[in-house]
């Protein structure tokens, strides 16, 4: 049978010079290349909790803002007047959030206690002014006053002094297991620092979270997580010697380095 006039006959396709890898073959071979690339090159594992520590310390130096919410258990002793052993106050479920400008000396923060008669604060400060809120004390308008003292003191100071401490060549720190903490890989690091050393490296923070105002009992026991991904600092957990039957537990984590942030005085009737 003669083909149809002006039909083009192709020539038959030439045998690949390779054999054909079967499907299970080829999706083997795929899913390796992709491991391979998201790995990349490893970085060593750090084993020293010394050099750990250090490396979480640095990357505090060049902090522009960063995120920071935490969890507070425990009890404080109400000390009215200095003279102490005063009644519980429970702490137990209060949280703590809010962003930290540390480039311009600013930060906004809410702390909710529901254990203690749900207790609400809210604490902006900018501009060398500290604006408090707390309804049971303030209702609902906002009290303006000079930053410093406890309340309002510069956080990029209480950064530095923290990142100082953490480096310290006379700690003996501890490497825990690694865990997981804000959401990756973390190295663990417990270490046990007098009371007064932690109250001073923060400053007038420290003088501002209960069991470092005074003469604290005994020392605190800090655990620092530090992502081992690019080493920054990711968790920070102290427990404070109040006196009580039991520490204060005050357990933080950092989150959104260098993110923008904007924060502006509240308005003050």
């Amino acid at each position: 049978m003669r083909p149809f006039e002006g039909r083009r006959t192709e020539a038959p396709m030439s045998r690949p010079p390779f054999p054909r890898l079967q499907r299970p073959a080829l999706l083997a071979v795929l899913a390796a290349a992709v491991a391979l690339a998201a790995c990349g090159p490893s970085t060593p594992a750090l084993t020293d909790p010394v050099e750990i520590l250090q490396k979480g310390a640095a990357s505090l130096g060049d902090l522009e803002s960063v995120h920071v919410r935490g969890v507070i258990d425990g009890e404080v002793a109400l000390d009215i007047g200095g003279l102490g052993g005063g009644a519980p106050l429970p702490l137990d479920g209060t949280t703590i959030e809010g962003d930290v400008d540390v480039a311009n000396g600013a930060l906004t923060v809410e702390l909710l206690a529901p254990a203690l008669f749900n207790f609400r604060a809210n604490l902006v400060v900018v501009d060398g002014a500290a604006y408090l809120r707390a309804p049971l004390l303030t209702g609902d308008k906002w009290v303006r006053q000079p930053a410093g003292g406890p309340i309002g003191g510069d956080p990029g100071a209480a950064l530095d002094g923290f990142a100082a401490l953490l480096a310290g060549p006379e700690l003996k720190p501890e490497k825990l297991p690694d865990v997981r903490c804000a959401g990756t890989d973390c190295y663990s690091v417990r270490l046990t620092v007098p009371a007064a050393e932690v109250r001073d490296a923060l400053g007038s923070l420290g003088s501002a979270i209960p069991g470092l105002s005074g003469d604290a009992v005994g020392d605190v026991t800090v655990t620092v997580g530090v992502r081992k991904d690019d080493l920054r600092l990711a968790t920070v957990g102290l427990e404070v010697p109040t006196g009580g039957s039991a520490p204060l537990s005050i357990d933080l984590e950092l989150s959104k380095y260098d993110a923008p942030v904007t924060i502006t005085p509240p308005a003050v009737e």
